[in-house]
């Protein structure tokens, strides 16, 4: 979910609630420190989910894990200013999970069917190849999956 989509979610903390309200009892963890705008919108809605409900667990990346993890890849060849959040996210489940399926990470505008598909599930966006560079981010996953480190399902759920 891209916090952006939720600027005024400390007025009108609704739509951001029921959208997370779906996960139950699960934590939101947000990419804070990974650029100002995330760390604005992550503060917003911290603030917009908090304060309705005290028992939401809020997580924030560390800065120094998302330094960290930005050295990692860099000395592995990837060469984009930012990492997406779905990456961030994909490296977590590859520190805490015993395996990992991954879902709906495909960087082009287009499927194999040949179907022309949104960048992300909730809106039609072009990516901005400034911030992210998707495709390099997505031979790495597939790099992973070819060594057996997670699973990356490409066709379509049924």
């Amino acid at each position: 979910m891209c916090l952006c989509s939720y600027r005024n979610a400390q007025k009108k903390p609704g739509p951001l609630k029921r959208r997370v309200s779906v996960y139950g009892n699960a934590s939101l963890l947000m990419p804070a420190f990974a650029t100002p705008l995330n760390t604005r919108a992550s503060i917003t809605a911290l603030k917009a989910l908090w304060l309705p409900s005290p028992q939401l667990r809020v997580v924030f990346f560390s800065s120094s894990y998302l330094k960290g993890l930005d050295r990692f890849w860099k000395g592995r060849g990837l060469k984009e200013k930012c990492l997406s959040t779905g990456f961030m996210l994909i490296n977590v489940a590859l520190e805490l999970c015993d395996h990992v399926d991954v879902y709906g990470f495909w960087p082009f505008s287009i499927n194999l069917e040949k179907q022309t598909i949104p960048h992300h599930y909730f809106e039609n966006n072009i990516p901005r190849v400034s911030l992210h560079y998707m495709p390099e981010e997505f031979v790495r996953l597939l790099q992973l999956h070819s060594q057996g480190a997670l699973t990356l399902h490409l066709q379509p759920c049924s």
